[in-house]
């Protein structure tokens, strides 16, 4: 039983020696850094892209530092079609006066983090200073800036002489270079600004797709013609319903009086009472004379 547990140890401290220097033997076949400044944030936006060499044995945990002050928002993969996946990772943890999170490669493709660092600002002048500090071989390692918006001045060092124009917007690129492991990069960057306006808010909203009648959310009077015209010709129906009502209320009214006139001198020209004192011809119903105020005699039936 002994035995067999020595054994056990040996084997144990065989096997983690060669995992810690397989881990520390990984070569990056490229690494892409971006840096973003004052891109939809008043900081720098770090992007960072980067790929394992092909013959790396997978999965491998991947150990990445970061500066103190730095803010990780995003580690993802990239797949198939191009979209990006959330990957798997830990952390970020302190790591001395640093921080670091590991994630886990499950196959060859382009990995990516993000993060926030702070800028410094000193009236209308911007600095800030990247540096990467990985452990790994990188065969290509590239660094591109994206050109702020309503700057007077901008200057890195080392100088990135190359220029490129992708959708708007201005880039300048450095050329690749072969970095060995625990090789350091730094990047000094200067520029002047006039205003606090950012990239994202610059660019403003742009459809994806030119808009016309058939964009969906569109409104078009062609599509609502018909209702509006049925509407206007229900509006006409009920206001004719409405005269037609009103002015058969105002005849009846005329008629109503007329018949009424009618019946009275009707009434009258039935009537055959005469006064009996002064001759005036009275009318239907009277009892008293209107001219002389004499009782006036009724005709017996």
């Amino acid at each position: 039983m002994r035995k067999f547990f020595l054994m056990f140890i040996l084997v144990v401290m065989l096997v983690f020696p060669t995992l810690a220097s397989a881990q520390a033997d990984v070569t990056l076949s490229n690494v892409s850094v971006q840096l973003w400044p004052e891109y939809d944030q008043p900081s720098m936006l770090v992007i960072v892209d980067f790929q394992v060499a092909a013959d790396t044995v997978l999965p491998v945990d991947l150990v990445f530092r970061l500066p103190q002050d730095a803010n990780l928002i995003a580690v993802a993969s990239y797949t198939a079609d191009g979209s990006l996946m959330n990957a798997v990772f830990d952390g970020p943890v302190v790591a001395g006066d640093g921080q670091s999170f590991t994630v886990t490669a499950t196959e060859n493709t382009v990995y990516r983090f993000e993060y926030y660092q702070p800028l410094t600002f000193n009236g209308e002048q911007r600095l800030f200073s990247y540096l990467w500090d990985g452990d790994y071989t990188v065969n290509e390692f590239s660094i591109r800036v994206l050109e702020p918006v309503d700057i007077t001045s901008l200057s890195t060092i080392p100088e990135l002489s190359s220029i490129s124009q992708e959708n708007g917007l201005k880039y300048f690129d450095g050329e690749n270079v072969k970095l060995a492991s625990g090789e350091q990069f730094t990047l000094n960057l200067e520029y002047k600004k006039t205003s606090n306006t950012l990239i994202a808010s610059s660019q403003g909203v742009q459809p994806v797709a030119p808009v016309d009648a058939s964009t969906t959310g569109r409104v078009s009077l062609n599509n609502y013609l018909p209702y509006v015209i049925g509407g206007l010709g229900v509006i006409m129906i009920v206001g004719g319903l409405v005269y037609y009502w009103q002015s058969g209320k105002r005849n009846g009214g005329k008629k109503s009086r007329r018949r009424q006139s009618a019946n009275t001198e009707q009434e009258e020209a039935q009537s055959d009472v005469y006064c009996a004192q002064c001759g005036t011809r009275a009318h239907g119903g009277d009892r008293f004379c209107r001219t002389c105020g004499s009782r006036i005699r009724q005709q017996e039936e």
